[in-house]
């Protein structure tokens, strides 16, 4: 198990796992568990998971290295698909409440929540600033086009045909991105 999601090659140093005749480089360094927020589909019901990921350590450079499955969004608590969904909402012209809403698994909300999702604007503004997804050239642009850029730019990634669903196109493309 633990070979099989063993990285090829360290993404920090590019160090490979298995140099030929060399001694393992990427070992295993336990499995943590790490909580995902969102649906689990494009159409699906919001919910929050625990998902057990397992952690590698490099020897070269003595980086941690965590594997999970695909969709899983580094540094966020919300799937990589939940936050697309979340954008392409937006680009329409919903209000954060209501994304928040289908969403989101919490149902309990602070009182500033109740009329808009700070969690929202910083999924776009870490997309502007090229921390999410890594779609670029957003520039000064408003933050609804932000949301139409990278949502166009992830239905694209999952090779989105005219005429197809964008929000479906954005979640799979999200996954690949993420």
């Amino acid at each position: 198990m633990c070979a099989e999601a063993r990285p090829a090659t360290c993404p920090e140093c590019g160090a490979a796992a298995r140099p030929v005749g060399g001694r393992l480089v990427i070992v295993g360094h336990g499995v943590v568990e790490r909580q995902c927020r969102g649906p689990l589909a494009a159409a699906g019901i919001s919910e929050s998971i625990l998902l057990k990921v397992r952690r590698y350590r490099c020897r070269a450079c003595k980086a941690v290295l965590v594997v999970g499955p695909l969709g899983l969004a580094r540094g966020r608590w919300y799937g990589a698909g939940a936050i697309a969904l979340a954008l392409e909402a937006y680009a329409r012209g919903e209000t954060s409440v209501s994304i928040r809403r289908r969403v989101s698994p919490s149902t309990t909300v602070g009182a500033s929540a109740r009329e808009r999702w700070v969690t929202l604007v910083r999924w776009i503004e870490a997309a502007r600033e090229g921390r999410l997804f890594a779609v670029s050239a957003l520039g000064e642009s408003g933050r609804r086009r932000v949301a139409e850029h990278v949502v166009l730019a992830l239905a694209g990634r999952a090779g989105r045909a005219l005429g197809d669903d964008l929000a479906e196109a954005a979640f799979a493309g999200a996954a690949i991105a993420a």
